[in-house]
């Protein structure tokens, strides 16, 4: 269903939204249009970036979007920022602070400071954390039990999760080779 606004006073003015609109009365002085308004402006109000808190939809939606780099690209460093890993992740800083509060496998060194440093086995265990809170869709609790009982278990779907993503890449891309 399309919204649509009456114009009165659009005498003489002519835009590529009058031509597409509808003429209902015309008359020497005055002439009356009804413009269709598309979904264009939902989608410019959708496409601008939002304070706050994303959706359950949005976070969701950006599941796949996590760039964490090989194993040889991290043991290049010992430690990494809170910054560096929340960017790969795709969520905020305050979000693994809280991730960190709520998961004891979860804990990263602190220099005098108070700055966060991630290693290694810390990186893999918010990876883990990040596939049942995000791909598997536990709550909190049902992450922390299942990390409890299972945590080999969950490591092992992981890995295979992993894979299948990358031997569905490789596929796509040759297929697009193909084409």
């Amino acid at each position: 269903m399309a919204l649509e606004q009456l114009d009165l006073f659009s005498v003489g003015k002519k835009s590529s939204e009058q031509e597409k609109s509808k003429t209902v009365f015309t008359d020497d002085k005055i002439k009356v249009k009804i413009k269709s308004k598309k979904q264009e402006s939902f989608i410019e109000k959708n496409t601008e970036e939002k304070r706050g808190r994303k959706s359950t939809k949005e976070i969701y939606a950006s599941v796949d979007l996590i760039d964490i780099p090989d194993d040889e690209t991290l043991n290049q460093k010992l430690y990494y920022s809170i910054s560096e890993v929340a960017g790969w992740f795709n969520v905020t800083v305050s979000q693994i602070r809280f991730w960190e509060n709520e998961f004891d496998i979860l804990e990263p060194r602190k220099n005098r400071k108070g700055d966060r440093l991630f290693r290694i086995e810390d990186i893999k265990n918010l990876q883990l954390i990040y596939y049942l809170l995000r791909n598997r869709k536990f709550s909190i609790e049902g992450a922390k039990e299942y990390l409890k009982a299972n945590k080999n278990k969950a490591e092992l779907h992981l890995q295979l999760a992993e894979s299948l993503t990358k031997f569905k890449l490789f596929l796509l891309e040759l297929k697009s080779n193909l084409s």
